[in-house]
């Protein structure tokens, strides 16, 4: 069964065509990632899978339910959701650590509402299995950059989640911060097996686990497929619009301007 089913999917932003018939199946057992530039319709088009914008035409199915058809609450509990603008807001909030991961079983973004004695015992136990967490009291404000997004990505899996979407989660991070943040990610993937939707411009960001890629272009889908029959020089130079050389080391992807 395809758990993400878009078919025909456009959006319009004040008469402006931001996506433009948009067509996606996947399964259970593939990772894709959405690749293109800035403006591609990326966020957009994740804004949708997950129900914070509606599609201007088109239909939306995830698990096999029709949006419109029932509560979007009923799906989004079974997405968890990583984006960049989730930093800022909890940096605003002033939360601890304890009630970042407490706002992912809310569905929140500040702390409002409470949460049962299960709750609790869930965040206290990933506290407790995640030892680079030394204080669950600490102000959110003064972890690492690398920090944040670990507990970040925490706080999207808290419910256990039968989809994970990463909305460029590597935004502002160094090298070293990027690729310790992609081995915690597949540490958990590895034990929980959930199938995940990576959002990002740079190939080299693309996990060596992924199967599948999405390029979008001023809106619209320049070609999908596997990742070993679409990386290829010409599908990078058009996507960007520039000579690019794509090269593999490894079982990752590094893309050069000529």
């Amino acid at each position: 069964m395809n758990i993400v089913q878009l078919d025909k999917i456009s959006y319009y932003r004040q008469n402006r065509k931001i996506l433009d018939n948009i067509n996606l199946n996947i399964q259970k057992d593939q990772n894709w990632v959405f690749l293109g530039g800035n403006g591609s319709g990326k966020t957009t088009l994740v804004n949708i899978l997950y129900g914070y914008l509606w599609a201007t035409s088109g239909t939306v199915c995830l698990f096999g339910k029709l949006f419109g058809e029932v509560p979007l609450s009923e799906i989004q509990k079974r997405i968890g959701i990583l984006q960049s603008s989730h930093q800022g807001a909890m940096l605003q909030k002033r939360l601890s650590v304890k009630d970042v991961l407490a706002t992912g079983i809310l569905s929140t973004i500040g702390y409002y509402g409470s949460i049962t004695d299960e709750d609790e015992k869930k965040i206290q136990n990933m506290i407790e299995s995640n030892q680079w967490i030394k204080n669950k009291d600490q102000n959110y404000s003064t972890l690492s950059s690398g920090e944040k997004k670990k507990l970040l990505l925490l706080r999207a899996l808290i419910r256990d989640p039968e989809l994970l979407v990463l909305d460029e989660p590597c935004s502002s991070m160094d090298i070293t911060a990027r690729e310790d943040f992609f081995s915690f990610l597949k540490e958990y993937r590895n034990k929980l097996g959930f199938p995940t939707i990576l959002i990002t411009h740079r190939t080299d960001e693309i996990p060596s686990y992924f199967s599948h890629v999405l390029m979008l272009k001023e809106g619209k889908v320049l070609i999908s497929g596997t990742l070993q029959d679409t990386m290829t020089d010409k599908n990078l130079s058009e996507l960007y619009s520039i000579p690019i050389r794509i090269q593999k080391i490894g079982n990752r992807f590094y893309s050069h301007v000529i």
